[in-house]
């Protein structure tokens, strides 16, 4: 129905984070999802004009609220989880000064030293039945002497007087919290790392080296830097980074108040962010038991199938209703009876969200929207063009939809469809 214009040799590299990893501020955290600044600043310079005030929907690690935070432009945001929701403010945070840091490193490093030799007496482990050893498990998340180290810097942190400053410490203990325990991100969880029992575990004190190192080589560097770029701003977009389901959120913003929407919604890939970042919200105490996990679930788009959400209505969308007939003849196959919800509740998500959209946005500006296709049991779900449809049935005018890179199958679908496209979709008001 639409045409795919190439755009891979502009797209396939800023599409993804990895170019931010040595950028400052935006380094602070290995955050695997997402794009990089430069696609920001792609689309900054391809409108003929100055947004007054951009929306992102789904703040995720920050990206686009921080780089037009540093272009002097307003952006609206909104996150659900409460990890993401502090690294991106932590990240946004316009008033960090150099000298308060470094004199709370110097006491931090004191505190660390102190650390009681039973610590567990003093900071109460992490919630959750994997995250230390126990008699009855054969895998676990940190090793005794990891967990003791981890919890020494939360102990120390713990005794930081600034919240916004305590924050930050929260942020460099999460960018460490994988390299150091027996688990790896593979795709839609987390795995434990290969013949992780045989090695050798790191000590406790190595914890806080490996912590301190991070503080000392790229924090403080990063804020000598950015005392000097927040120095030329002017807008604070920490104060506009709301921790909030979208879906509600959005119904908070005026009408025609947004002239430029970047975003990059969860793909309907079945990935349960929560899941992805239990670590962080274990360790951070952003979730402290199984109900506040389940409540966080059920606040997350409809991508994933951690959540029943029970039988819903079909979007009146003849693609859309094309691929769920295909996906509907195979169900005896389908890995979770619930699939089906899923992909109708995302796309029932989707409707909603660009109902709203169509409201907020000011006349004859752009939404810029990365998706990606999806697969189940050798059936393609073209998301791209089903989005453009929906879009263009709440008064949106597609522009075009750019592919910006091929990206893998899963493992299940790779026989019959190797590749799945990652598009931005250009839509106009």
């Amino acid at each position: 129905m639409f045409e795919i214009i190439d755009y891979s040799h502009i797209y396939h590299s800023i599409m993804q984070f990895g170019k931010n990893k040595s950028v400052t501020v935006h380094q602070w955290y290995p955050f695997v999802e997402g794009y990089s600044k430069e696609f920001i600043e792609s689309i900054l310079d391809e409108i003929n004009y100055t947004p007054n005030c951009v929306l992102e929907p789904f703040s995720g690690s920050g990206t686009t609220s921080l780089e037009l935070q540093f272009k002097n432009i307003n952006c609206i945001s909104f996150e659900v989880s409460p990890f993401m929701h502090l690294l991106s403010s932590v990240k946004l945070y316009p008033h960090y000064d150099v000298v308060t840091v470094k004199n709370l490193i110097v006491d931090f490093k004191s505190n660390l030293l102190d650390s009681p030799d039973q610590i567990r007496e003093y900071q109460k482990v992490p919630f959750g039945r994997t995250v230390v050893k126990t008699d009855k498990l054969k895998k676990w998340n940190f090793n005794d002497d990891v967990l003791d180290g981890i919890l020494d810097i939360k102990h120390a942190i713990n005794k930081i007087p600034h919240t916004s400053y305590k924050d930050l410490f929260n942020v460099v203990l999460a960018s460490i919290l994988l390299e150091v325990s027996n688990v790896f991100r593979n795709g839609k969880c987390l795995s434990y790392k290969k013949n992780w029992e045989s090695k050798e575990t790191l000590k406790r004190k190595e914890i806080h080296e490996i912590f301190l190192r991070r503080i000392d080589n790229v924090i403080i560097n990063d804020l000598l830097e950015l005392e000097i770029l927040n120095s030329k701003v002017n807008v604070n977009n920490y104060n506009q980074l709301h921790f909030n389901d979208i879906r509600k959120g959005i119904l908070n913003v005026p009408d025609q108040s947004i002239d430029l929407i970047i975003t990059s919604p969860p793909y309907l890939n079945s990935r349960d962010y929560t899941d992805i970042y239990m670590l962080e919200l274990k360790v951070l105490d952003l979730i402290s038991d199984y109900d506040e996990l389940k409540d966080l679930r059920k606040n997350t788009l409809r991508s994933h199938v951690q959540v029943k959400h029970g039988e819903l209505d079909e979007l009146d969308v003849p693609t859309l209703r094309t691929y769920l007939n295909k996906i509907s003849s195979k169900e005896v196959q389908l890995w979770n009876t619930d699939l089906l919800n899923m992909i109708k509740g995302y796309f029932l998500d989707m409707d909603f969200l660009f109902t709203e959209f169509r409201r907020v946005m000011e006349i004859d500006k752009y939404i810029y929207f990365n998706v990606a296709n999806s697969a189940y049991f050798g059936e393609e779900i073209i998301v791209d063009q089903i989005i453009c449809e929906i879009a263009i049935s709440r008064g949106l005018e597609v522009v075009e939809i750019r592919k910006a890179r091929d990206l893998k199958s899963s493992s299940q679908q790779s026989g019959v469809i190797k590749n799945l496209r990652e598009s931005v979709i250009v839509l106009k008001s």
